[in-house]
């Protein structure tokens, strides 16, 4: 991503002068991108072990939990992370401080986009920009039970550009917007395909023409052709999965595993985008981002009824 790149981004999302995000109603904006390069930097002659071991104490200090083995990854998984991230940055550099000094005035931009929609939404977790060893480019995480909305500066340095980062923000933002009525600690598969399928529609109706990269439905690869070709059988496979609370189901559909080989990774983003472009004509999307869970999830069941019965069924 280039200076030139976001400060368009800047130039194009509104034409006054974009607010500032210490507002009184703004929840803390902590950039944390300054301290992976420092610690690179002074840290480049030491050890492997010896430097990642460094590296968890002094960066989980600066950001207590997110710095650390989580989610299920084992700590092996995540120092070869911390190797691999420090390892390619100077080669990152450029393309990471260009987001380093170019991302605030986005962001702050990007909420003046996405309140064209929704007038008074304003982040009510903390924003974090940093580097997140390869984790995201943003996403809500929960740490210690407490939300956060985490914006990885180097995968944004890697996949995002001046016609990308709207409607990613949107998406991203639409997360925060949505877990003010949807309950974020359902954990079954139905409640995953909505949460993202919604954020991907949001994206789509708050940037009319928007095509498939700009909705990320293209990394790693395209995904809707992949997924057309087989339709019928990845929206019956969806439906079997709906109740499930395993984790391995939830991969399947929204990252890639073993089950879903058949489909693209990340298919489940484009099945929720399917489902919910079906129900959005009957509800919109202002109703729809206040659905509480009992009747988001009777909605989303109907709609997948319905594109089940318009591919034909399942056997």
């Amino acid at each position: 991503m280039t200076k030139i790149c976001l400060a368009l981004v800047v130039a194009a999302l509104c034409a006054l002068p974009v607010p500032s995000l210490a507002g009184a109603k703004s929840a803390p904006y902590v950039d944390l991108t300054a301290d992976f390069a420092r610690f690179a930097d002074e840290t480049s002659q030491m050890e492997g072990a010896a430097r990642v071991a460094l590296f968890r104490e002094r960066m989980n200090a600066r950001f207590p939990g997110f710095y650390t083995p989580r989610d299920g990854v084992e700590p092996a998984k995540y120092d070869a992370r911390v190797v691999k991230a420090l390892s390619g940055f100077a080669a990152l550099r450029p393309a990471y401080e260009n987001v380093q000094r170019e991302f605030p005035a986005a962001f702050a931009a990007g909420i003046e986009h996405f309140r064209k929609v929704f007038p008074d939404s304003t982040p009510n977790v903390p924003v974090y920009l940093l580097h997140s060893l390869g984790e995201m480019d943003g996403g809500m995480r929960t740490i210690d039970g407490k939300s956060y909305l985490i914006f990885g500066a180097d995968v944004i340095a890697r996949i995002h550009d001046a016609r990308t980062i709207t409607p990613f923000l949107d998406h991203e933002l639409f997360h925060v917007e949505n877990a003010k009525y949807f309950n974020a600690d359902c954990d079954e598969v139905w409640c995953a395909l909505w949460a993202e399928g919604l954020a991907t529609y949001a994206a789509e109706v708050m940037n009319p023409g928007a095509d498939d990269r700009q909705l990320l439905l293209t990394n790693p690869k395209p995904i809707r052709a992949a997924t057309d070709a087989k339709w019928s059988d990845a929206l019956c496979f969806t439906r079997a999965k709906l109740s499930s609370k395993e984790s391995s189901d939830v991969e399947a559909l929204f990252n890639g595993g073993e089950e879903a080989g058949q489909f693209p990774r990340r298919f489940g983003y484009y099945v929720g985008l399917r489902v919910i472009e079906e129900i959005g004509i009957e509800y919109g999307l202002p109703v729809l981002a206040k659905m509480e869970p009992a009747r988001a999830k009777a909605a989303l069941t109907a709609g997948l009824e319905r594109q089940i019965k318009k591919a034909g069924g399942c056997t």
